[in-house]
């Protein structure tokens, strides 16, 4: 308990899956949690839920795509005290489509949310973070390092959040910054991105396909994810920048 005590951290796509099981995670471990998403009325119920277990949260409507939001995101987290923790969390879902088919309206789309989303909360946070020391996480795959057929645009958006998140470290690093940058790569974990795709290909026939290409054998949960990013922004990670740390059950490993 208290490895993030009287820290201030932000949270993108706070409404479920990942995001909201690490702000419930940083929550207990005794941040302050503002948690973002466009998703209101389920982002309100995890930071009312998060207030009537004991901890400190508040939520924001926030579109990661607007720069506007980010500033005025960071400038309802300083309400809190100094922000000292960003989870560049929130994303969109792999579309199955061809390379020669997809449109380039949805390129674009996944390009925005994914990596401009991510580039916008790791300047801001840059700018939050440079006087007093912080750690920003992203979220990316593992077909941000690994290709896979039929999901080239989400690939090619989350291996833009891999290569942003190591050029970020060094950046800071250079000139002396206290912020460390790193992301993680989730598997295949039980969300509601993993529910979409399940309803496209049928339940039985996902499920048996990602045990399947899992050593461990099994689906991730949430909070498998939530303790990875606790780790990298606690003291735990306090020697560890522009990392990739896969959280998959072994898929990369093969």
């Amino acid at each position: 308990m208290g490895r993030v005590a009287d820290r201030v951290a932000i949270v993108t796509g706070g409404s479920s899956g990942l995001g909201r099981a690490t702000a419930e995670l940083l929550a207990a471990e005794g941040a302050s949690v503002l948690l973002t998403d466009v998703a209101e009325e389920a982002g309100q119920a995890v930071a009312d839920g998060i207030n009537s277990a004991g901890g400190k949260a508040a939520f924001l409507a926030h579109d990661v795509v607007v720069e506007a939001q980010w500033e005025a995101a960071f400038a309802r987290a300083a309400e809190f005290g100094p922000v000292s923790i960003l989870f560049n969390n929130a994303g969109v879902r792999p579309k199955t489509v061809p390379l020669e088919d997809i449109d380039l309206a949805d390129w674009r789309a996944h390009m925005a949310v994914n990596i401009d989303g991510a580039f916008l909360g790791i300047k801001h946070a840059i700018r939050a973070m440079k006087q007093h020391g912080g750690a920003i996480v992203s979220t990316s795959s593992i077909y941000g390092i690994a290709g896979a057929a039929m999901v080239g645009a989400y690939s090619a958006s989350k291996g833009g959040v891999r290569t942003l998140t190591k050029a970020a470290a060094m950046e800071c690093a250079s000139p002396g910054y206290p912020i460390r940058i790193n992301s993680v790569h989730p598997g295949f974990i039980e969300t509601g991105m993993l529910d979409s795709v399940m309803e496209e290909f049928g339940e039985a026939t996902s499920i048996k396909r990602m045990t399947r290409a899992t050593p461990l054998r099994r689906i991730g949960e949430p909070r498998d994810i939530a303790e990875a990013v606790l780790y990298l922004v606690a003291d735990s990670g306090k020697y560890v920048t522009g990392i990739e740390l896969p959280v998959d059950g072994g898929f990369l490993a093969q």
